[in-house]
Parts: structure tokens; C-alpha cells; sequence
């Protein structure tokens, strides 16, 4: 048996780590910024809104400031809660490994920069919701965007357990580094959309390419 296989505490991101969920982030987001017709957005440049809050994704590639940020969130969000929410799908393997966590003891939390209640609604929606003690995410003014903030958060709503039995996985740099910066065991899948050299350069500690191989990692 793994050391890592003793942990009890198992944090997901959401979008890129649970379910992929480009198509529609990428599609209500140029859709916000429809009206900035001398702004060019390229398939890398999408690939990188995803895991990051919103607001920096929009004044790093539009060059606006914090205000006008602001309201190109609600834009999005009017669009995603229209329905674009749900034009997503579930990463094969995924509800498999979800049972045998909760199978095997495990304690699941979600830990997402997507605000909570969207979160929420989508993890109901595919009937996954039932396997997390915990579906933590920001909140509508941003107080939990940054991804450390968001997981002392939820260390906090588990009753602080040690760092140390606690494992954090995600696809981007923000979700790696900041569970290293936490002593928590940090995990990078490389299905999501994060690349393979911004996964090195967060220096997880283990990297997996399935959920199968996931399964393996945490439980034997």
C-alpha cells in the first residue's frame, strides 16, 4: 500500500479535473466579449481562462481594468446560467473512481474557483454531487478566487485536519502550487488544461493521466 493511498481527505477541482467543461466556458466567454471586435482570441488564450478567475482572464487578455472586468463576469455569468452551465461532460472513469473513494473511506470535497452555486448545480446535474461531504467554490464577489484562500477554506469547513492527510487534485498551476504552499500532497492530471510544462513547473508531487491510473495512485 502507497502512502498516499492513506490519505483521507481527497479535494477535486471541477472544471478540467471532474468534468470538461471547455466548450462552455469558452463559448459564453466570447460571447462577453462579442462587443471587442479588435481583440484576437486564440485557442491557446481560451485554454488558459479555464482554472484562473475570470476576472484576471479578462483583464489579462483584454487589457481592461478591474471595473470593466467586473462587468464582463456578469456577462458571462449571464450567459452560463442560461444554460451554457451544462454543456459539459463528465471525464470517463470519473464516477467509477468517485465510488471506490467513497468506498474506500475517503472523506471527497470539491474545491473550484467556479462560484459555489454553479458548482453545485453541476455536479447535481450529473448526479455526482452525492459523493462529496464538501462542494466548496468562490463566492459572487470574488472573496474566495484565489485558490490558497479556497482551500484553508475548506481545511477550515473539515475541522483543520493535518495538511499532511490531505490531497489536492487539479490541472492548472494554481491548483498544484497552492497545495504545495499548504504542506497538502498535491496531485496534476494531465486530461484537463493545463499544460505539460506549466504541470512541471508547479512541481506536483505525483502526475496521472486517467482516472484509472488515479484509482490506482489513491487506493492501492
Amino acid at each position: 500500500m502507497s502512502d498516499i493511498s492513506t490519505k483521507k481527505y481527497i479535494l477535486f477541482d471541477l472544471d478540467g479535473t471532474l468534468t470538461d467543461s471547455y466548450p462552455a466556458i469558452t463559448h459564453c466567454f466570447l460571447e462577453a466579449i462579442k462587443d471587442y471586435k479588435d481583440v484576437i482570441i486564440t485557442e491557446r488564450d481560451l485554454a488558459s481562462i479555464i482554472g484562473p478567475p475570470l476576472k484576471e482572464s479578462f483583464m489579462r487578455l483584454l487589457g481592461v481594468d478591474g471595473f470593466e472586468a467586473w462587468d464582463l463576469v456578469e456577462k458571462f455569468r449571464e450567459y452560463y446560467n442560461a444554460g451554457g452551465i451544462f454543456n459539459c461532460t463528465v471525464y470517463p472513469g470519473i464516477e467509477d473512481l468517485l465510488i471506490a473513494l467513497k468506498q474506500g473511506g475517503k472523506t471527497l470535497v470539491v474545491a473550484t474557483s467556479k462560484p459555489e452555486d454553479q458548482a453545485i448545480r453541476v455536479l447535481e446535474y450529473f448526479g455526482l454531487s452525492k459523493y462529496f461531504s464538501l462542494i466548496a467554490g468562490d463566492e459572487h464577489n470574488c472573496s474566495r478566487a484565489n485558490k490558497k484562500d479556497l482551500l484553508i477554506y475548506c481545511l477550515d469547513r473539515l475541522g483543520n485536519p493535518n495538511p499532511s492527510d490531505v490531497v489536492m487534485i487539479g490541472d492548472r498551476i494554481y491548483d498544484v502550487k497552492s497545495a504545495n504552499e499548504l504542506g497538502i500532497t498535491s496531485i496534476a492530471v494531465t486530461f484537463g488544461y493545463g499544460s505539460k510544462r506549466e504541470i512541471e513547473e508547479g512541481r506536483p508531487d505525483f502526475i496521472v493521466n486517467s482516472a484509472f491510473e488515479l484509482k490506482e495512485l489513491l487506493l492501492l
